[in-house]
């Protein structure tokens, strides 16, 4: 599986690549280019055939932040699950700009607030809002989950990043490693109290 949760990752980051991201936040993403954008993707991943080394440089040339997610990938076992949203929360020390007192809560609580703000405030609820009209990308592409969440481990990356604070962390069962746009456009596309997603175990 851990595999799966590999390829998984890399697929997605290849179609942003190719400009899938970039069509659904202009709304412009019609369902052959979607499949057009996809599908060559996939081909071209399958025909590579790549072994795990040669995912691991893949990695290195597409994530922003390659040894951590290469340690992750390597060091938890990983299983598709469906995991309640109340256990779950955001990457920290950011999330696509939303504010730190936000993200710090729980998924349910950055829901409600993406749910509630003006989505021209805030350009990542823009994306998000417009990614939940394609719910195959998103059953297409999971986002990917370590457990123990540990969030009260990134409180010095809080202050580094945001400020000095006694920051209000919510410790909690998982956090997202990968894909937080994604778990909340397939909450809300779906209205679901959970989410299907890759965990890893550490």
């Amino acid at each position: 599986m851990a595999e799966e949760a590999i390829d998984n990752y890399l697929l997605w980051e290849l179609c942003k690549r190719e400009g899938i991201q970039k069509r659904i936040s202009e709304g412009s993403l019609q369902e052959e280019l979607k499949q057009e954008i996809v599908e060559k993707v996939r081909r071209e991943y399958r025909e590579a055939d790549y072994d795990r080394d040669e995912k691991i440089e893949l990695l290195r040339e597409l994530d922003s932040n390659p040894d951590y997610r290469k340690t992750v990938f390597q060091n938890c076992s990983w299983r598709k699950e469906s995991v309640k949203i109340e256990k779950l929360g955001t990457t920290l020390p950011r999330f696509g700009g939303l504010p730190p007192e936000v993200i710090s809560g729980n998924l349910p609580e950055v829901i409600e607030f993406v749910k509630n703000v003006d989505p021209d405030e805030y350009r990542s609820v823009g994306y998000i809002m417009s990614l939940k009209a394609y719910p195959e990308v998103l059953n297409e592409f999971l986002p990917s989950i370590v457990t123990p969440g540990d969030r009260e481990s990134k409180r010095g990356r809080m202050n580094r990043v945001h400020g000095k604070k006694d920051w209000n962390i919510t410790d909690t069962w998982g956090m997202i490693n990968d894909g937080n746009h994604r778990a909340i456009a397939q909450i809300l596309a779906k209205d679901s109290e959970k989410i299907e997603c890759y965990v890893g175990r550490r």
